[in-house]
């Protein structure tokens, strides 16, 4: 009798165990869902990622035990967050240019533009749609510039002879 009290024990030792190994008692999707609700809000709101209220979001991502299955999202998560707080680049990878005649003033407004870009990721709430409004119609006026501003033999002016 007493062996078998031992082994019930036993039993329901390893039953209880084996249901806390289950997917069951991973609380990392629960933590994921919840930080992944605070993101929504941060984003519905329009708070800038540098803003201090991401905090709170970043480190309910990191909370998220490392081996949780939501773990790889939560990691996406923390990258994109840390990529947006970082640094801006100097200037954009690719940007259509003009040189020569007429290129200063595409450039001055190249220049403005890239101000303002910068500007844009550092402003506070309230700011945030009177510099993307300014940002726009500097891009737009940039266009219009580049197009104006080519240099001689990239279609600016008067077709060279034999060109059709």
């Amino acid at each position: 009798m007493v062996f078998t009290l031992m082994h019930r024990r036993l039993a329901a030792g390893v039953w209880v165990l084996s249901l806390c190994l289950l997917p069951g008692c991973d609380e990392g999707p629960k933590q994921l869902t919840q930080a992944e609700a605070q993101y929504a809000d941060l984003v519905g709101r329009g708070v800038a990622p540098k803003d201090p209220a991401w905090d709170s979001v970043i480190a309910a991502f990191e909370a998220i035990p490392k081996d949780s299955k939501a773990r790889p999202e939560a990691e996406r998560r923390l990258e994109a967050l840390r990529t947006l707080r970082g640094k801006l680049p100097p200037r954009p990878l690719a940007t259509p240019g003009a040189t020569g005649p007429g290129a200063d003033a595409v450039e001055a407004q190249r220049a403005e533009c890239e101000r303002l870009a910068k500007e844009l990721g550092t402003a506070s709430e309230a700011q945030r749609e009177q510099v993307r409004q300014a940002l726009t119609a500097c891009r737009e006026k940039l266009v219009r510039l580049e197009a104006s501003a080519h240099p001689p033999g990239e279609g600016g002016g008067a077709e060279p002879e034999g060109a059709h």
